[in-house]
């Protein structure tokens, strides 16, 4: 589960989007990351050149061999440290930082001899004179690295900053669109009268808009479906009669018995359908009763004990619970004739039981029969649907029975899911609210 749902968070738009501002920011980073190595490289030409020339008028102005007390003037002036190494003999004046570390130090030379560096910020020359070799040393900049350790703490954490502002303002951009999901579930589980919210005045207001125009339209269509059936069925009642009327005075008994039986089949379909839509119409109108819910299920399996195979129900403690007795009563029976049907009379026995819960009670009939096809689960519930694409005698019915249920446990804030193996046979649950704490 956790990695399925790490797996959605990956590939969701709303992390592509943070993504892309994640990457576009790094690379706005690097390019001027880029240009200004490229200028403060050519700075520390320019710097080298200007140094070199300050340094020829200081090695002038020092004399040749250096004189240790005009160096000393010099360093009081400029901050300078120099540093004269001879052969037999070597002075400097004033001290060197501790950081500073000519052999770390990043170092360019420019001929004859002439070298100039730089390390944590100081920058020196050393270059031959009056047979030895002189150095000048720039004085150390305190808290230069401490400044640029604050100026990268500052930018981290306004990157942070910006990261977070963006992560909210494209969750709120995003808003319509988890409404839209949360819509196209509500559409999928059969509420066609569900509407999502138009917000806003751009794209996914509009995307908002077409969506539930087509809901709207989907459920006029569907509508316009069941009162053409129903018309249909009301509109063949009448001649279904007059057939029947004329039957009476065909004089070959045979042929009459034969057309007697199809006009009844017929004449019983049409009252099926009929049947079963003005429920499914009424579904929603509940008759609300506290009833004992092992009690009701006993009785309807009751109903069943001349079928094969059999149903074998477990034995639980009474549970009594709110709903329409009736109405339970058609989707207990529902429920167990679809799984006798699609049950071998030699396969094992159908079972139900129930299992109590601290805020529900789970209704669980299992068979071991032919089971659903995968590509046919998500369809179940729909209106006139039927697995079986062969509509034999055998299965019977009109694709009603579970789209009824189905209705029926909704209209008790319940939920109904159906789970099957081709061959291993078919699990429906039926999940009702409950509260333990209420007393029986």
């Amino acid at each position: 589960m956790h990695r399925k749902r790490f797996k959605r968070l990956f590939h969701s738009v709303f992390t592509k989007l943070l993504a892309t501002i994640l990457v576009a920011g790094i690379v706005i980073s690097l390019i001027i990351g880029i240009g200004f190595a490229h200028i403060r490289f050519h700075s520390l030409s320019h710097l080298d050149r200007n140094l070199l020339l300050y340094a020829e008028y200081l090695t002038r102005d020092l004399g040749d061999p250096p004189d240790i007390d005009r160096a000393k003037q010099i360093a009081r002036r400029t901050g300078f440290s120099i540093r004269f190494e001879h052969l037999d003999q070597g002075w400097q004046t004033g001290s060197i930082s501790d950081s500073f570390q000519f052999k770390r130090a990043r170092v360019r030379s420019h001929g004859n001899g002439v070298w100039t560096g730089q390390h944590r910020g100081q920058f020196f020359i050393r270059l031959p004179h009056g047979g030895g070799e002189l150095m000048f040393i720039t004085p150390h900049q305190a808290g230069g690295h401490e400044n640029a350790g604050k100026v990268l703490t500052f930018m981290a954490i306004a990157m942070a900053v910006v990261l977070a502002a963006a992560y909210f303002f494209i969750r709120r951009v995003l808003k319509p669109l988890r409404s839209l999901e949360a819509g196209v579930k509500e559409v999928t589980d059969g509420r066609l009268d569900h509407r999502v919210p138009q917000t806003g005045s751009d794209e996914l207001r509009d995307l908002a808009e077409a969506f539930n125009t087509m809901a709207r339209r989907l459920s006029d269509l569907l509508d316009s479906k069941e009162h053409l059936l129903l018309d249909m069925s009301h509109e063949l009642r009448s001649p279904l009669t007059r057939i029947k009327v004329q039957l009476e005075f065909l004089k070959d008994e045979e042929v009459r018995e034969a057309l007697r039986a199809d006009v009844a089949e017929m004449e019983a379909m049409v009252t099926v359908i009929l049947e079963e839509a003005r429920l499914r119409t009424s579904a929603t109108a509940l008759e609300l009763a506290n009833i004992e819910l092992t009690e009701l299920i006993r009785s309807v399996a009751e109903e069943f004990k001349d079928r094969s195979p059999a149903i074998v129900s477990d034995e639980p403690e009474p549970i009594e619970i709110q709903a329409d007795r009736e109405k339970m009563r058609m989707v207990l029976r529902n429920l167990l004739d679809n799984a006798l049907k699609h049950t071998p009379e030699d396969g094992d026995p159908v079972t139900i039981s129930v299992t109590r819960k601290p805020d529900s009670i789970d209704i669980i009939v299992q068979d071991r029969g032919e089971g659903i096809p995968q590509d046919a689960l998500p369809h179940l519930f729909e209106p006139f649907f039927r697995a079986d694409a062969s509509r034999s005698r055998k299965t019977g019915g009109y694709g009603l029975g579970l789209s009824l249920c189905k209705a029926i446990i909704d209209a008790h804030k319940g939920r109904i899911d159906v789970t099957s193996h081709p061959g291993k046979g078919t699990r429906v649950a039926v999940t009702l609210p409950w509260d333990d704490s209420r007393p029986l």
